[in-house]
């Protein structure tokens, strides 16, 4: 079995690549590839650069080229709920667009707006979650919503929570989780927050990136190890 991993800036797979064993590269389409082992298990790594068409290009040369069977995208987002803060989780139960007509969607290919987390993968998240040492994190199962925008103002995600009612905002799961599910791969999305997406987001996000994405990597290295 060989699990396909995605972030979207370097910080969010660093703490991946330092694991990674018995590494081999490859460069398709501009991207770089690292193909090796983390915790024993088959891997294919890449950093995919930010926005929904790099995210979509790099989830499916995973699919077609590596033949991966499962697909991983670990990062940071803004949070748009109440009910988790910064440095929390949101494994994606579902993600949508925020900026496409899901009408559109549900009309053409793939014709659905919303993109399902898998149950398996969600359930071995929730286990690795649990059995983490000392999580000072809570983590929730929600929505993810996606859109080529840094959500850093509060009209803009006060407009996306009306109209998508999503737990945090990125740019590039719902993209990937299209791909995989096009594919029948299963996919998970998990997301660690760096910001509110809100007036304050630059700050925080400068602050609380490289964190929140070592959160994120830190839980998909336990889920390889129970895997």
């Amino acid at each position: 079995m060989t699990w396909g991993i995605i972030g979207a800036m370097t910080s969010e797979i660093a703490l991946l690549e330092s694991q990674m064993s018995n590494v081999k590269k490859e460069v398709v389409s501009g991207l770089t590839y690292q193909i090796g082992k983390i915790r024993g298990k088959d891997v294919v790594l890449c950093c995919s650069e930010i926005g929904k068409v790099n995210a979509a290009m790099c989830a499916q040369t995973l699919a077609l080229r590596y033949r991966v069977d499962f697909m991983i995208n670990t990062g940071v987002a803004g949070c748009t709920c109440d009910d988790l803060g910064v440095l929390d989780i949101v494994l994606s139960q579902d993600l949508v667009f925020h900026d496409f007509d899901w009408a559109l969607q549900e009309k053409y290919h793939p014709h659905t707006s919303k993109f399902p987390g898998d149950p398996g993968l969600i359930a071995l998240a929730q286990r690795a979650l649990e059995q983490m040492p000392q999580r000072k994190f809570q983590y929730k199962l929600g929505r993810i919503a996606t859109g080529d925008i840094f959500v850093d103002d509060e009209a803009l995600r006060n407009s996306i929570i009306e109209r998508t009612h999503p737990d945090c905002v990125e740019m590039e799961g719902a993209a990937i989780a299209l791909v995989a599910y096009s594919n029948q791969i299963p996919c998970l999305v998990v997301r660690s927050m760096s910001d509110n997406a809100n007036g304050d987001a630059g700050m925080s996000f400068d602050t609380f990136e490289k964190i929140a994405a070592d959160h994120s990597a830190k839980l998909l290295l336990s889920m390889l190890e129970l895997a």
